[in-house]
């Protein structure tokens, strides 16, 4: 299972969809999800995992049952509660702010601030003592402060009833189960003597754990303090804490410290006794005016030795990752809270562009952030509706709108059959046309005078190289601006002007991965230089408007988020960062802010059998299922960072009785593996920053060191026939299906002729293949076959066969690895064919690996369904199994929209 829980953005628990993550904590993780139902945001808290013991679970359940019983405006309510893939989870109302801890270091706040939002609090701990319920855990992330400043009391987790803790009973672990006194149980800082020793507690011990988080507030530090926890743990039982500043009221310092007495009998008796005290103090001026701050007086030197003396040796303990924190969360925290939501849309928005003036937004409403199917959308800033200008069929992939220099048209990048043309569409509604054919990228070039010129990509007719060029909008004056060497197949896609038209900044690709962005001169008199983070897949770039900073979408290995560099050779700097990805970039005309599609991306695998269908993952992207030939295992990559591969994962696999999982050979990052019919071993290509991709087999139970086959090159790996092993990789501009021994022995080649010539291989559906028996090879297209069509090579040697003519649909850049469009069950009785997005099993004779074929292949669903026993399968990516009725699957959700961002 992935350690990233906020990759289960996406998934679907009841009515209940996820949308991000919010938090962890020691007993799980939190959620902000849609209550689909009634359409409001909720929080859901999911047990972790590595805590799902019966103890665990008991607890959660009390949690539940006693939070849901509480009804007071302070006390976070509880809308539901359930069990999500054997991990139980609570359903909240939402609350659109943080922890009271980010709320005292947004600002500096007066006393008279902290009092009246903490009396409200403790009026709801009040509720809670009322109901016999004492809550054990009082700290300042468990109490939740809404943007309009209203507060809640959150997570029950360690509370437990009044009658658990009578005095001279034996005290109870988190689960309420009896164990001896002496159980210490909550967070350490904010523990009353009585619970940090191990003693009975009741609602006074709450009484002081809540006069720990109004000192803390009031001094800007704890008032126990330690080195380590035990230290910390004595000073509580033993010390005392040190006095308030004297710019507290006199008054409020007497509450604290009645608070904190260490004797529970010198405390308040009763919470609604501190509530009386501290509603009090907030209607009496006290002599102090109400925007009196509570900082203690002198310069900033003075200040901070204050603090120093005070924290000790904990700040000594803690100072590393303290610092690594705040200068990890602390920027983008802050930076978050000013974004600004320019779209809205349940699904996706990407590929941002603004108009000239900055008054219009134009995206992509689809998945994909590359290039895949979607619409062209314009949007009026900042309210205005967003209305569709094309209405493209599924099979076509669009890509990076650009408006022209009157703001009055829109490009688009349009690609289907492997055809790469300009389209432009009116902004007021139109029909969309073809503008300009072998381009992409296209944007204008204003000049001043006469007809404008264009900045674009082409296909150069050598392989798959695609250069920059720029020319007049019907192509005249056409000159070279950067051309990547045909050897390497580069294809360079999007180019950005600077604003002074002197550099181009653009996003490039070769056989593996995008590249790192290219810094070259407008006048093409050199190839440049790289720029950005790497290794980095640069997939967009753009100027900010002085010409004084380069910015770049570009994922280095921790996921896609904007970078920028002072320009020319600054050093490349992290902009923004988090559990989201963001991707495109556009600058508004006055440089303040920028536009981005920010959101997350998921793909869960699920199983299905007689039983119905369940799922199997939940966290993380999972990428390439397959199943065991028995049935009861489900290996998949779940997706990992690597800045040099288009995918890549680590290696797990799924017990699917039990519903344990297993990471397998976790030194390897793979961007593809074939598991061998006894599944004992795994033969993979891996995926290395430096883009060399060698191919390895290894054993599964590491009873022997794993064995590079190829030094590199390899694209995908499978088991061949006879022991051999086969993979796809790349020779020059040509792709071959190689065939080696496993100990590394070289063998002819399966086909002669190459798989694909002169184009990229298309890595986003539809891949080669082998069939389960290492008999059939499966081509996706091929050197004689449109890009649709699907051929199958006997990897004996002989002449293709064609399967069908236009199989395959538009590709989607996002999700890697798809579905294979034909495939076996591992006892080779069943075919498996993926017919524009529909699965259908055809039974095979004995001996035969292919049903009847129509001489032109199939062309029409209705021909398959035809066939005799042919069935249809439910889902379109369907992963066979044993037999039609057990089979894996993928499922997608992603979410985007875009968001302006200021600059900082």
């Amino acid at each position: 299972m992935s350690s990233d829980p906020g990759s289960i953005a996406g998934a679907q628990i009841g009515p209940y969809r996820l949308e991000s993550l919010l938090g962890k904590g020691g007993m799980g993780t939190v959620y902000r999800a849609l209550d689909t139902k009634l359409n409001r945001p909720v929080a859901i808290k999911l047990l972790s995992s590595e805590v799902a013991d019966a103890a665990a679970r008991r607890r959660f359940q009390r949690e539940a049952q006693m939070a849901s019983s509480l009804n007071h405006p302070h006390i976070l309510t509880v809308h539901d509660a359930g069990e999500f893939e054997g991990r139980q989870y609570l359903v909240t109302e939402f609350v659109d702010g943080g922890t009271l801890k980010d709320w005292a270091r947004a600002e500096r706040r007066t006393w008279r601030q902290i009092v009246e939002l903490l009396a409200g609090v403790a009026d709801g701990l009040a509720a809670a003592h009322a109901a016999a319920m004492t809550h054990r855990d009082i700290k300042p992330a468990n109490i939740l402060v809404a943007k309009n400043g209203y507060a809640k009391l959150a997570d029950f987790g360690l509370a437990k009833l009044a009658e658990d803790a009578t005095p001279g009973d034996e005290t109870r672990t988190d689960a309420g189960e009896p164990t001896r006194p002496g159980v210490i149980l909550g967070t350490v800082a904010y523990m009353s003597p009585e619970q940090a020793s191990g003693r009975p507690t009741d609602a006074r011990s709450d009484i002081f754990s809540f006069g720990v988080v109004l000192y803390e507030l009031l001094a800007g530090h704890r008032p126990f303090t330690g080195a380590t926890d035990l230290e910390v743990l004595q000073t509580i039982i033993n010390g005392e804490a040190q006095p308030l500043p004297e710019q507290v009221p006199g008054a409020l310092r007497a509450v604290v410290e009645k608070a904190l007495e260490q004797d529970p009998a010198e405390r308040y008796q009763s919470m609604r006794e501190m509530v009386v005290d501290l509603r009090r103090l907030a209607r009496k001026p006290l002599g102090e005016t109400s925007s009196a701050t509570v900082v203690p007086a002198g310069p900033p030197a003075t200040r901070w030795k204050w603090w120093w003396i005070a924290a000790g040796g904990l700040l000594g303990l803690l100072a590393i990752g303290a610092l690594t924190e705040f200068r990890s969360r602390a920027p983008v925290a802050s930076a978050r809270l000013e974004y600004t939501q320019l779209t809205n849309f349940a699904d996706s928005a990407t590929s941002p562009a603004l108009s000239p003036d900055g008054r219009m937004l134009a995206f992509i409403r689809g998945e994909s952030t590359i290039g895949g199917p979607g619409q062209i959308y314009v949007k009026l800033l900042p309210d205005g509706e967003p209305l569709q200008l094309t209405h493209n069929g599924p099979n076509l992939t669009v890509t990076r709108p650009q408006f022209s220099p009157d703001g009055a048209r829109i490009a688009y990048g349009a690609m289907e059959n492997w055809a790469l043309d300009t389209w432009v569409v009116p902004v007021l509604g139109g029909e969309p046309r073809r503008f300009l054919p072998n381009s992409m990228g296209l944007t204008w070039i204003e000049t001043g005078a006469g007809q404008p010129r264009v900045l674009f990509s082409e296909l150069t007719g050598k392989g798959a190289q695609m250069g920059i060029f720029t020319s007049t909008e019907s192509r005249a004056q056409q000159r070279t601006i950067y051309m990547p060497r045909a050897e390497d197949s580069g294809m360079a896609h999007f180019s950005y002007l600077s604003p002074d038209r002197k550099w181009i900044l653009l996003a490039e690709m070769d056989a593996s991965s995008w590249l790192p962005c290219r810094l070259v001169p407008f006048d093409g008199s050199s190839p440049g230089n790289p720029v950005g983070p790497a290794p980095a897949q640069c997939t967009a770039a753009a100027w900010s408007p002085d010409g004084k900073w380069m910015y770049f979408t570009a994922n280095a290995g921790n996921g896609y988020h904007i970078w920028r560099q002072r320009f020319p050779d600054g050093a490349p700097q992290q902009v923004t960062s988090g559990a989201t990805q963001e991707e495109g970039i556009a600058f508004a005309p006055d440089g303040r802010s920028f536009v981005t599609a920010v959101g997350t991306s998921q793909s869960t695998l699920w199983f299905h059998d007689s039983r119905g269908d369940r799922q199997i993952t939940s966290e993380g992207f999972a990428l390439l299922p397959s199943l065991s030939p028995d049935g009861k295992k489900l290996y998949y990559l779940l997706r990992a960072g690597g800045a040099r591969s288009w995918m890549s994962g680590e290696l797990w696999v799924a017990d699917l009785e039990s519903g344990q999982r297993q990471r397998l050979l976790p030194d390897f990052l793979m961007q593809h593996y074939t598991i061998s019919a006894d599944g004992q071993r795994v033969v993979f290509v891996v995926a290395d920053d430096a883009g060399r991709s060698p191919v390895w087999i290894a054993a599964l139970d590491r009873r022997s060191a794993p064995r590079q086959l190829a030094a590199s090159g390899g694209l995908m790996a499978f088991f061949g026939a006879g022991g051999d092993v086969l993979f796809v990789g790349r020779e020059k501009t040509n792709i071959f299906l190689y065939r080696v021994k496993e100990d590394g022995s070289e063998l002819p080649k399966v086909v002669p002729a190459p798989l694909y010539q002169g184009r990229q291989l298309d890595f986003t559906g539809g891949q080669p293949s082998v069939s389960s028996d290492g008999k059939w090879v499966v081509v996706q297209g091929g050197i004689e076959k449109a890009w649709g069509a699907v051929v199958v090579y006997p990897a004996s040697g002989g002449s293709p066969t064609l399967v069908c003519g236009a199989c395959a649909e538009a590709p989607n850049f996002e999700r890697g690895w798809q579905s294979l469009y034909v495939d076996w069950t591992p006892d080779g009785k069943f075919l498996y064919l993926n017919f524009q997005g529909s699965v259908y099993a055809i039974p095979l004779r004995p001996g035969q690996g292919l049903p009847p074929l129509p001489a032109s292949g199939f062309q029409t669903k209705q021909e398959l369904a035809a066939l005799p026993g042919a069935r249809l399968i439910p889902e379109p990516e369907a992963i066979p199994g044993p037999n039609p009725s057990i089979y894996a699957f993928p499922r997608f959700a992603t979410q985007r929209n875009i968001y302006r961002v200021p600059v900082q």
